[in-house]
């Protein structure tokens, strides 16, 4: 009977061991998972802890703010009150030795062509104004203009001349010109009219030079924040020895490369819509609602492939001596080169083949295209591509070429 017992007490506590540890094991498990999503939201509060504060590091840096949000504000302004209200205007010198009644039909014909801005004046002033590049085209109305004869007009031929090394306002104004005498001949000769021009307007976009500038220099500021600013920040980093610290504390470095990287990229966003905001308010820049979406993807796209290859040279540097020259030999060739300022189609068929690779090209055509034509990222899909490329190209290189020393 004892015996019984004794074997009785040991399966109960046996029994009440296993059990203790199977609510205990399961305690344990219950209280890993909070655990683990307790690190995960340590992390995720980490992470955003950084980016404030080097979003706060970055407005306190005055001439980041000058250089990525200020100047770009001012060489917008300054270019589009230059050509805000610009249009087509040719500069005409008015020599007019007759003095009919048709001759002064014929002067005021022209003076009601808004494009015209007629001086009247006489033949040596024309001629030096024309030498200096003063005048367009010189018209000159001969004095037996308009004269009767018999009943009938006198023949006459009025004469223009316009420079030949630069013919451009000229002979467009000679041929507006011809359409006003051939009108007025019309008139007197009473000819009938077997052909005639049907002309009625259509409405248009009415493009400006800011449609063209305003995207070319929103691609050339992001281009400024995502060389410049990662390359000199992280070489300065290096040289101070911030980085290398770095290691050594309970922060992951990749979290603060992500930090530093997702500050550029808020950066680049809030500069693209204050360029774009200042250009649609104040100089007529056609964006239209629908593709502020897509306009905004391409920036972010353009943000991240140029901050690769700031990467790219703040890794390879040692210090700011050697990152300067190479931050410049990389930004200055696609400032001009990339049809930031002007269009390409003036360059050698040649270097307009090469210039349509870089990096920069591809964003300011892409933007140019979303903003004018109303084109969606399907029909940018080439310059997108172009973009990865360059975002593939500079990541493995910076990958390859990056040092915490």
């Amino acid at each position: 009977m004892k015996a019984n017992l004794i074997w009785i007490a040991v399966a109960v506590l046996v029994l009440a061991r296993v059990g203790w540890r199977l609510i205990a094991s399961r305690r344990h498990a219950t209280a890993a998972k909070p655990r683990r999503r307790l690190i995960k939201n340590r992390r995720y509060i980490a992470f955003i802890g950084l980016t404030v504060a080097s979003l706060k590091m970055y407005f306190r840096n005055r001439t980041a703010i000058f250089f990525s949000l200020f100047f770009p504000m001012v060489f917008i302004t300054v270019f589009g009150l230059i050509f805000k209200n610009t249009s087509a205007s040719f500069k005409i010198d008015m020599v007019n030795q007759s003095r009919t009644q048709l001759a002064s039909r014929f002067e005021q014909a022209l003076k009601d062509v808004s494009a015209f801005k007629i001086t009247n004046t006489n033949t040596d002033q024309a001629a030096t104004d024309l030498d200096q590049g003063n005048a367009d085209l010189i018209v000159t109305i001969p004095a037996q203009f308009g004269a009767i004869q018999k009943g009938r007009p006198v023949p006459t031929q009025i004469t223009a001349h316009y420079n030949e090394e630069r013919p451009g306002n000229g002979q467009a104004a000679a041929q507006i010109l011809q359409q006003i005498t051939s009108s007025m001949n019309d008139q007197l000769t009473g000819a009938p009219r077997v052909i005639s021009v049907d002309a009625s307007g259509v409405k248009t976009k009415n493009l400006t030079y800011i449609d063209f500038l305003l995207p070319g220099m929103i691609g050339l500021s992001i281009m400024q924040i995502g060389i410049f600013s990662v390359a000199f920040a992280f070489v300065s980093y290096k040289t101070t020895g911030m980085l290398r610290r770095l290691q050594a504390t309970p922060i992951h470095p990749g979290m603060f490369l992500g930090a530093q990287g997702l500050t550029r990229l808020i950066m680049g966003i809030v500069q693209t819509l204050l360029l774009a905001t200042i250009g649609i308010l104040f100089f007529g820049f056609h964006l239209d609602p629908a593709n502020w979406l897509a306009f905004g993807v391409l920036a972010l796209i353009g943000s991240a492939v140029f901050q690769e290859i700031g990467f790219a040279i703040a890794g390879w540097a040692k210090n700011e001596d050697q990152a300067q020259p190479v931050a410049q030999l990389i930004q200055f060739p696609m400032m001009f080169l990339s049809g930031t300022f002007f269009p390409r189609d003036s360059f050698p068929h040649l270097l307009n083949v090469i210039t349509g690779f870089l990096p920069l090209t591809y964003l300011a055509d892409a933007l140019r295209h979303v903003a004018n034509d109303n084109a969606s990222l399907w029909a940018v899909r080439g310059d997108l591509l172009g973009l990865l490329v360059w975002a593939v190209i500079s990541g493995l290189i910076a990958v390859k070429v990056f040092s915490w020393e």
